[in-house]
């Protein structure tokens, strides 16, 4: 005659025992890998390989059409594609830029400022633009309003950290237009740091330029004489 009770009990023995086996098999053989992995001589191929990478990462851009390294980057070149509307490059023209404090003093209740603050060029020009920062802090020359499938987001960007120059080129579409130039740290924009390209005839003139347009608010700084 069965015992069913004895046998309900040494079946669910028997489940336990084997469940407990399997943990610890389970435990050992992961034990065994990590030991594996601890013991094992880094592989120096990949390690060149990974410096290699990112130093092609900083170098091609984080898929940001970036060029970039510690001193600067330059955001969105473009060289050779040609806006829709052209239908060749008019002219190729040079800007040199500088950026600094010492920019601002012309202009009271300005602090940062570029050695000029307007530009013209012929619509569809390619434009290089030499941009030097002559303080030891973070400067920008930023554009916006560029077709956004040439320049993602519609923007070409240069920036140099501290005293130093870097050079980036782009072209633009045939449209006569005026396009805000700034530095993209807000505070710099404000205080000054900020200008207008012209393309063929532009249109009216943007706000705040200084020494182009008038303040959207009126301030009651006066320049007292040196």
């Amino acid at each position: 005659m069965i015992n069913h009770k004895t046998l309900k009990s040494l079946s669910t023995t028997t489940l336990l025992v084997v469940l407990s086996l399997s943990m610890y098999d389970l435990t050992s053989a992961a034990y065994a890998t990590e030991t594996a992995n601890d013991n094992k001589e880094p592989n120096k191929t990949s390690l060149k390989t990974t410096k290699y990478e990112h130093h092609k990462l900083m170098k091609e851009g984080h898929g940001s059409h970036m060029n970039m390294d510690m001193k600067g980057m330059v955001m969105n070149e473009n060289k050779d594609k040609i806006p829709k509307d052209c239908t060749e490059i008019s002219e190729d023209v040079t800007i040199e830029v500088n950026a600094g404090v010492k920019y601002a003093k012309p202009f009271p209740g300005t602090v940062f400022g570029f050695n000029e603050h307007q530009w013209h060029v012929k619509p569809c020009a390619r434009i290089t633009v030499e941009f030097t920062n002559d303080d030891d802090i973070r400067h920008q020359w930023m554009i916006h309003g560029l077709p956004t499938y040439l320049y993602p987001k519609g923007m070409f960007h240069i920036e140099v950290n501290g005293p130093g120059k870097r050079t980036g080129t782009f072209i633009v579409p045939s449209s006569h237009f005026t396009y805000l130039v700034h530095c993209d740290i807000a505070q710099h924009t404000e205080k000054g740091m900020k200008a207008q390209l012209k393309v063929g005839n532009g249109r009216e003139d943007l706000p705040s330029i200084p020494g182009i347009s008038n303040p959207t608010f009126p301030n009651s700084f006066v320049q007292k004489p040196l």
